[in-house]
């Protein structure tokens, strides 16, 4: 099942500690985390050519992932530490978006992390 925004906006501000489990956010840490979440995302889906979009849904496999992404960039405005830093979250982000890229076909091309073209 597609997760929501909200479900991974709320995801990231429990894994910072700004929401603890059993508690809702308010609605300005909801708010604030989804203008980051778009803003994160717009980022991402531009570099990736992502095949799905947050305003639809998150697929399974990308929740965490974009949740933990969204903690990254967040943490900072909190004060507080990030689960991972921001460039590892992105990285694992991008290989849930685009995990053909780690087969290459084509040594020659490469992305800006490394990774190789595939694309024919």
């Amino acid at each position: 099942m597609d997760r929501t925004r909200e479900e991974t906006a709320l995801r990231a501000l429990r894994l910072i500690g700004v929401v603890a489990q059993d508690e809702p956010a308010t609605a300005d840490q909801m708010q604030g985390a989804l203008d980051v979440l778009e803003s994160v995302w717009a980022e991402v889906r531009e570099e990736a050519q992502a095949t799905w979009d947050i305003a639809t849904g998150t697929p399974p496999e990308g929740f965490v992932p974009l949740a933990n992404f969204l903690a990254a960039e967040l943490a900072p405005e909190y004060a507080v530490a990030a689960p991972m830093t921001r460039a590892r979250a992105k990285l694992r982000l991008l290989a849930v978006i685009r995990p053909a890229e780690r087969e290459c076909c084509h040594p020659h091309e490469t992305h800006d992390y490394g990774m190789r073209h595939c694309n024919g």
